[in-house]
């Protein structure tokens, strides 16, 4: 199993209008295809200089958004749901036999996508069938995922500073802010990472139980 990251210019997405419009972070946790071309997604506000209501009315305003609703809020970000008519790009993830991992945008006119590959030469059909006309696709990151390695670096480094910091304890001694300054990174990615890894580790434990 392959894990890669890559970027996408060009695509003509709300998640990429509007980050870019309100310089902020949104970031798809989870994404399903919905009905005959369209899609079901969670996603996350990182609230900062925009104003959060006018994020979301905004997003309601995209021409792919059929409807948005906010779900709830946690140490500066903000969970929603959207519905979407039109998006194509998690079909071919699904039609390619790779997996959403997370998708995102930070404001720069990008809109990254980490990926697993589920069968041998599926990443490669997934980022031929994505880079469309006026669409540039650039791999950023590409790695051997095994059973060994299902937790990520990345995952274990996070997991680690939140377990040592007292993130897990009850009550919290490290809010989600202050764990995010310390691995550098912003707040919604930590919160993703920190959850997918559980999510790993838990699946990881019963693999052979």
């Amino acid at each position: 199993m392959m894990e890669a990251e890559f970027s996408m210019r060009g695509i003509k997405f709300w998640l990429v209008d509007v980050s870019q419009r309100f310089s902020t972070t949104l970031t798809i946790a989870e994404c399903i295809p919905w009905k005959k071309r369209g899609g079901q997604a969670m996603f996350s506000i990182e609230e900062g200089m925009a104003s959060v209501d006018s994020v979301l009315a905004a997003i309601s305003q995209s021409p792919d958004v059929i409807s948005v609703e906010r779900l709830s809020a946690e140490e500066n970000q903000v969970k929603a749901s959207v519905a979407m008519r039109e998006c194509l790009w998690i079909w071919k993830i699904v039609d390619c036999g790779c997996f959403l991992e997370r998708a995102w945008s930070e404001g720069d006119g990008e809109f990254n996508l980490k990926i697993l590959s589920g069968n041998e030469g599926s990443l490669p059909r997934l980022i031929k069938s994505l880079s469309t006309k006026g669409v540039e696709v650039e791999i950023r990151k590409m790695a051997q995922i095994t059973s060994q390695n299902l937790v990520t670096a990345k995952q274990e480094e996070v997991l680690r500073i939140a377990l040592e910091r007292g993130f897990f304890d009850y009550p919290r001694r490290i809010k989600l802010k202050e764990l995010a300054k310390l691995c550098n990174m912003n707040i919604a990615t930590v919160d993703e990472t920190i959850k997918r890894g559980q999510r790993n580790v838990v699946k990881e434990y019963f693999r052979d139980r």
